[in-house]
This record gives C-alpha cells, structure tokens and sequence, in this order.
C-alpha cells in the first residue's frame, strides 16, 4: 500500500507540477474525444479544465485518506517499534541467563573433572590390579620431570607441562617382575582429549624409560569416541562412581 501510496503521490506531483506531463495526461484522456469532435475542443476546453479540477479534488480528498491510512500505519509501526524493543530486552535478558548458566556448568564440570582426579588418586594404590599389575610408586611432579629428561629437549614446552600434570602416573609391577607403567587421565564424562592425553603420556614414558605403559581413562561414562578406542584396547578404562566421588 505505500508503494501505490507513492506511486499516486508521484502522479500528483508531476500533474500539478509538470505542463507537459499533464498535457500529455489530458491527450491521453481526450485521445478519443479529440477524434471524434476535433471542431468542437475550444468550446469544450474550459469545462474539460473544471472536470480536471474535480479529478484533482477528487484524488486529493483521495490523497487526504491515503494520508489518514498512512498516518495509522505509522501508529502501528510505533507500536511494533515498541514491542520489538521489549522483545529485544527479553533476547539480552535471556542472553544473560545463558552466559550465567554456561559460567555455572563450565564450573561444575570443572568441579567434577576435580573429583574425578581426586577419585583416581585415592585409588593409586588398587587401580593397576584391573590391569593385572601390582603398584610399586605413585609419581608425583618431581619424578616425572625426571623421567622426562633425556628426551625433554625434544618435547614442545606445551607438551611437557601438560605430561607434568598428568593426572595419575603409577610405577607398577607385571607378573613376570617385569617393570612398566600406568598413565591415567580422569574425567567425570571422558572425551578424545582425555585419551589422546593418556596415550601421549604412555608414550612419553616409553620413550624416556623404554619400559610398557599403559594409557587410562578413568570416568564414570565415555563419550562415543572415547568407548570406541576402549573396545578396541587402545586405551583401557577404569569406571569411576557416584560414590567415588562424594566428598570425605
């Protein structure tokens, strides 16, 4: 409607504005007309002019209404204005609650990841008996830097810092007397960074003793990825509980 608005305003202002646009309006009006009666256009010339002036009143009481229309609509735009802006303040509003809620499960997935580490430490001790291995020594920061020595150089910084931290490193014993090792990274849901870490650490302490280790995740459940590398053996998983990790 306001393009057809628009579009009569347009011819308004070229048919009052514009001789040669309303002279050509007037030809194609009176084309027949013209045909018929060319002899009798001079007489007829000044009541064509009034009836161009009642059109012209016409389309004005026309463009007066369209105008009363126009000036609704644009109460109505208002008024969604308005309600878009309420609108808006709800998205920005609720976009908050989410950032809030995102802060609160990062957390607490942050606090489970730190039970799930405190969980697998209490079970230093028991966890290489699931592997058939007896415990000999829990390492802790000192030891592995030490054991990561001879190849240190050879290791991006990121990469030791992260084997520092790991979260479980057990010395054990296999049947045989044989000695080997077990790298355990613990998660309340373990994903891919979880075994690619605990694989990586295996291999580190392969390279650096050149003695077996075992790679480990220990969580209460595995995501698809994690389950797949489990059923084949190329990581082994030790399953954590509920109860693993309620607090002392």
């Amino acid at each position: 409607m306001a393009l057809e608005t628009t579009g009569r305003r347009e011819f308004l202002r070229l048919l009052e504005q514009d001789a040669d646009f309303r002279t050509e309006v007037r030809r194609q009006l009176l084309t027949a007309e013209l045909i018929e009666l060319p002899e009798r256009l001079a007489a007829f010339a000044a009541r064509v002019d009034q009836r161009f002036e009642a059109v012209d009143a016409r389309f004005d009481g026309i463009d007066q209404r369209f105008e009363a229309v126009d000036a609704r609509f644009d109460g109505i735009d208002h008024r969604f204005e308005a309600v878009d802006a309420r609108f808006d303040g709800i998205d920005h509003r609720f976009d908050r609650m989410d950032t809030r809620l995102q802060a609160i499960t990062d957390d607490l997935g942050d606090l489970k990841g730190h039970a799930a580490g405190r969980a697998v430490r209490d079970h230093a001790e028991t966890l290489p008996d699931r592997l058939g291995l007896a415990h000999v020594a829990t390492l802790d920061r000192r030891d592995l830097v030490g054991l990561l020595a001879p190849a240190a150089s050879e290791i991006a910084v990121g990469d030791r810092q992260s084997f520092f931290r790991a979260d479980l490193v057990v010395e054990a014993r296999a049947a045989d007397g044989s000695a080997c090792y077990v790298a355990v990274e613990a998660s309340y849901t373990a994903d891919r960074r979880d075994s690619d870490r605990a694989l990586r650490n295996a291999g580190y302490l392969t390279r650096c003793t050149g003695r077996p280790a075992h790679a480990v995740v220990a969580s209460l459940r595995n995501d698809r990825d994690v389950q797949a590398l489990v059923d084949k053996g190329a990581v082994h998983w030790h399953r954590l509980t509920e109860k693993d990790l309620d607090p002392d």
